[in-house]
């Protein structure tokens, strides 16, 4: 099953686009889908952005200890979306590493030209105020 889902950032005039697939992770992507809407506050590490914990509940499933760039995945320790616009505190080596094991859910279908400045927007408008925003 192939789904998209939308996060909008309004205040940006902006949205991103996710496509879900459950090819690698199908009870994980049950478990977003049956809790959608999901309301989220965002954070950010590096490149990646993580909510805070949602709704969702489910545990590790063909968990990952590193991801591509624009992966979508569930962070089962703290029950958050992550977004992977590139490396993290920890990565190494050309790979992109996430803080524990992730279940790799989907990718990023709405990919900025500007990274670190679409970073930046997101972090001044919803990080820092912490907005909540909607993945939908």
């Amino acid at each position: 099953m192939k789904r998209m889902l939308t996060i909008e950032l309004l205040e940006l005039d902006d949205k991103i686009s996710i496509e879900l697939c459950d090819q690698q992770s199908p009870r994980t992507v049950r478990a977003i889908v049956d809790s959608l809407p999901i309301s989220l506050t965002l954070n950010r590490w590096g490149d990646e952005l993580y909510s805070d914990e949602t709704s969702v509940k489910v545990g590790e499933e063909n968990g990952t200890s590193a991801v591509d760039l624009f992966d979508v995945a569930f962070w089962p320790e703290g029950s958050a979306i992550c977004l992977f616009y590139g490396y993290t505190p920890l990565s190494r080596q050309g790979k992109i590493i996430p803080y524990s094991n992730v279940n790799v859910v989907g990718r990023i279908k709405s990919k900025p030209n500007d990274i670190p400045g679409f970073l930046n927007s997101i972090e001044k408008t919803y990080i820092k105020p912490k907005t909540p925003l909607a993945l939908l």
